[in-house]
């Protein structure tokens, strides 16, 4: 397979992959996710995750983040069945109840150990993925 160019893109999005040197990945979702938003944001998980061995330790930073659109969680679901594999753990970080609600959906959906932390946690959950 050969090595996907880096992406290119230029203002904000709601979906993004922090950059890392990090065997983990980080993932931040903010707002309101739409289709349009997993466009982008595949090419560049796609280009993150082949710079690391898979299974690789998951960050979902849901802080900020309100929900989707009909397309965009149909976008997500097809997402996450795509990369159910790609994962060793994943620690979610959330800000809302319902957060919380959705990382025990999402532990049906994929083959890691899915666990949720509280907005000021992010150091638990690091060391939970480590």
């Amino acid at each position: 397979m050969q090595p996907l160019a880096r992406p290119r893109h230029s203002g904000e999005h709601m979906l993004i992959v922090e950059p890392s040197k990090l065997s983990l990945l980080r993932i931040r979702a903010s707002g309101w996710l739409g289709a349009k938003d997993y466009q982008w944001f595949d090419t560049e998980f796609e280009y993150q995750l082949q710079l690391r061995t898979p299974p690789v330790p998951l960050l979902l930073d849901l802080r900020g983040f309100r929900g989707w659109t009909p397309a965009g969680f149909m976008s997500d679901l097809m997402w996450d069945l795509r990369n159910r594999d790609s994962f060793s753990k994943i620690a979610v970080i959330g800000s809302a109840r319902w957060h919380s609600w959705i990382t025990s959906v999402g532990a049906t959906l994929f083959k890691a150990p899915l666990k949720y932390f509280g907005n000021d946690e992010e150091q638990r959950a690091r060391e939970w993925l480590i």
